[in-house]
């Protein structure tokens, strides 16, 4: 009789990142926690920058979705890479309003089937409301205004959904 099982194999899976990361010997954790809260507190500085120049890209990358009939594929993609480069960056720099706006933009690109005017008015939704929080240096959450804004963009949403489901 012939044995049919399937032999059993072990892969040693390696592990790049130590040889990427150098261990401190006797290293304080809470110290090094203080170190890396001091770089992003540094940075934070510079993202006030990026998010500027973000949005600036964000809109031309609207205009480009607007305009063109064919190629609105790749303006979306370039506005859904521009968006999650944004919303992951946000939360770090104490922007969170502004990660759950590109959060809010990135799953509707991923989540939408079509790519229509509707679609496209709905983006320019979150593209206009990343423009307010620049123009209007919201940091944090944005207190009840930023709550107003995501509800507004929820029931947009929601709107759409419901419109496309009929």
């Amino acid at each position: 009789m012939a044995d049919n099982k399937p032999k059993v194999e072990f892969v040693d899976n390696p592990n790049p990142l130590r040889s990427k990361v150098k261990v401190k010997a006797g290293a304080d954790p809470s110290e090094l926690i203080a170190q890396a809260n001091e770089s992003v507190k540094k940075l934070s500085g510079e993202f006030e920058t990026i998010f500027a120049e973000s949005v600036t890209a964000l809109t031309s990358a609207m205009t480009e979705v607007r305009q063109t009939g064919m190629t609105r594929e790749q303006g979306l993609i370039r506005m859904r890479r521009l968006l999650h480069d944004l919303r992951g960056q946000a939360g770090t720099f104490g922007y969170p309003l502004v990660s759950q706006v590109g959060d809010s933009a990135c799953k509707f690109i991923d989540l939408s089937e079509a790519s229509g005017e509707t679609e496209v008015s709905v983006l320019s939704m979150h593209i206009d409301a990343l423009k307010a929080i620049n123009q209007a240096k919201i940091k944090g959450d944005g207190g009840s205004i930023g709550q107003e804004l995501m509800n507004g963009l929820r029931k947009v949403i929601l709107k759409h959904n419901a419109g496309a489901t009929e």
